[in-house]
C-alpha cells in the first residue's frame, strides 16, 4: 500500500478558480434575479406614474399639465408597492421578511438620527462641487421644487410619500433584490459599489438631479454597508428615512431656515 497523500481530498487553497467569488451570507433566502429588479423599478418609477397619468386625463379630461403632481406621486408610491406584492405572491413566498429582507424593527428607530447626520456629511462634501458646476442657486431637483410650492396637508402627504414610503420601496429594491444578487456573484464591496452607483444613476430620470448624483452615490455605499453587515433591511430603511426626512424639512422650510441663517450671520458681524 502507497504512503503518498490522497491530494485530491485536500480543499483548495484560498484564491484557487474554483473558489466561490460571491457571498452567500447576506440574506440567503432571496433569490431575485436582474430582470426581477428592473421590472419593480420600470413598473414603479415609469409605468405607475404614466398609467395614473392616463387614467387622470380619462376620468377629468383638460391638459396633463393640469395634472396634480402630488397624486402622480401617490399613483407611482401604490404601483411601486403594488408590484412588490404580486411579485412576492407569484414568484415568492409572499413573506417580505423572507423575499426581501423587509423588516422595520422599533429597537433601530434611533438610526433616523444617523440617516439625518449622513445627509449633512454628504451635503458637506459635495457642497465645493455643486458651487463650483452650478449655475446660479445650484441644481434643483423637480422632487425639491415641489416640495418648496407645497403646504399644510399637500405637505404632510408629500412628506409621509417622500420620508416614509420611497425608503421603503427603494430599500427593498435596492438592497433587498439587487445587492442580494450582486453580493452571490461577486466581492461584497464591488456589489456595494455597482449597488450605489444604479441608486445614484436612476435618479438621473429628472435631469436637473445631474449635480447631486455623486451625494446619492455615497448614501447608495453607506446604505450597501449598512444593509450587508446587519444582514436585514430594518437599519438601512431607518437610515434612509432619516436621509429623506431631514430633505423634506430643508425644503419644506427653507424661507425660515434662510432667515435664521441671515440673522445668526448678522449677529456674528455685530460681534466682531
Amino acid at each position: 500500500m502507497s504512503d503518498r497523500p490522497n491530494l485530491d481530498a485536500l480543499p483548495p487553497p484560498a484564491g484557487a478558480p474554483n473558489e466561490p467569488v460571491g457571498d452567500s451570507d447576506y440574506l440567503p433566502n432571496v433569490s431575485w434575479g436582474y430582470g426581477h429588479f428592473a421590472t419593480a423599478l420600470l413598473v414603479g418609477i415609469i409605468i405607475g406614474p404614466f398609467l395614473g397619468l392616463l387614467g387622470y386625463v380619462a376620468v377629468n379630461g383638460g391638459n396633463v399639465e393640469e395634472v396634480p403632481t402630488l397624486f402622480l406621486l401617490a399613483t407611482q408610491v401604490v404601483t411601486s408597492f403594488g408590484v412588490l406584492l404580486f411579485l412576492s405572491l407569484k414568484r415568492g413566498t409572499g413573506n417580505w421578511r423572507t423575499d426581501y429582507g423587509f423588516a422595520l424593527e422599533p429597537r433601530h428607530l434611533w438610526w433616523i438620527g444617523g440617516g439625518m447626520a449622513l445627509q449633512i456629511g454628504v451635503a458637506l462634501l459635495t457642497f465645493p462641487l455643486v458651487e463650483r458646476f452650478a449655475e446660479d442657486d445650484g441644481p434643483q431637483q423637480e422632487i425639491a421644487r415641489l416640495a418648496t410650492e407645497m403646504s399644510g396637508v399637500e405637505l404632510a402627504m408629500f412628506a409621509i410619500i417622500v420620508a416614509l414610503l420611497t425608503p421603503v420601496f427603494e430599500e427593498i429594491v435596492f438592497r433587498g433584490m439587487l445587492l442580494s444578487r450582486l453580493v452571490k456573484k461577486m466581492n461584497r464591496h464591488w456589489a456595494a459599489v455597482v449597488s450605489a452607483v444604479a441608486f445614484a444613476a436612476i435618479h438621473l430620470a429628472d435631469p436637473n438631479a445631474y449635480l447631486v448624483v455623486p451625494g446619492l452615490f455615497i448614501v447608495g455605499l453607506a446604505l450597501a454597508y449598512v444593509a450587508y453587515y446587519s444582514k436585514n433591511l430594518s437599519i438601512p430603511i431607518f437610515v434612509h428615512i432619516g436621509v429623506n426626512s431631514l430633505a423634506v424639512l430643508f425644503l419644506a422650510f427653507a424661507d425660515e431656515l434662510e432667515e435664521i441663517a441671515d440673522t445668526v450671520e448678522s449677529l456674528i458681524r455685530l460681534s466682531l
